[in-house]
């Protein structure tokens, strides 16, 4: 098995979830798992005495459970959940979809027509699992900053409802002393 630095640190440090991330990230370069350093990476980090597994599946339900074809982002998908629970049946989801979609008879035919998949080989394997993350921190922000617009657009609408009524309120007084001094 080749020797990752990230997992060496993470073991070195008991980081577990280090370790999950870096185990995780093999995923990418070795997507259809043939040549079992996904596997053997498992068993090196708990030959070392670490418990990186979870002991069940939590959250929501498995990509394979909920469809049988699959696509890249759903290859990403799978990883980003095995990160965050890293149990039997993620690593089981992960594995299938990856030999689906990256298996020695689909991975000619995905090199050959897929430009992008190529170029991208020289890019960091957490890009696709980080895209998710950035994804859902984005609409948080898009939903604070439209919640700030709402509260400031009713803050405006209360001023200017308020000017509104001292507007009236001294017109009324205007015409009452408009009408007294006409009288006299």
């Amino acid at each position: 098995m080749q020797r990752y630095d990230a997992i060496e640190k993470g073991i070195e440090k008991g980081d577990v979830q280090a370790l999950r991330e870096a185990i995780g990230s093999i995923c990418y370069t070795s997507r259809d798992f043939s040549s079992g350093e996904f596997d053997e990476a498992i068993k090196y980090v708990e030959s070392k005495g670490i418990k990186i597994k979870d002991n069940r599946l939590i959250g929501s339900s498995t990509i394979t459970s909920q469809k049988s074809t699959f696509t890249d982002d759903d290859f990403a998908d799978a990883i980003f959940e095995l990160k965050e629970n890293f149990c039997d049946e993620r690593i089981e989801d992960v594995k299938t979809i990856g030999k689906k979609l990256y298996g020695s008879t689909s991975q000619t035919v995905h090199l050959d027509t897929s430009s992008a998949s190529t170029s991208s080989r020289g890019t960091s394997p957490n890009i696709l699992s980080h895209q998710k993350e950035k994804n859902i921190i984005q609409k948080k922000i898009i939903i604070i900053l439209v919640a700030v617009a709402v509260i400031a657009l009713l803050l405006l609408l209360t001023k200017m409802q308020n000017k509104s009524t001292v507007v009236d309120n001294l017109g009324a007084v205007m015409n009452v002393g408009f009408k007294t001094n006409v009288i006299i």
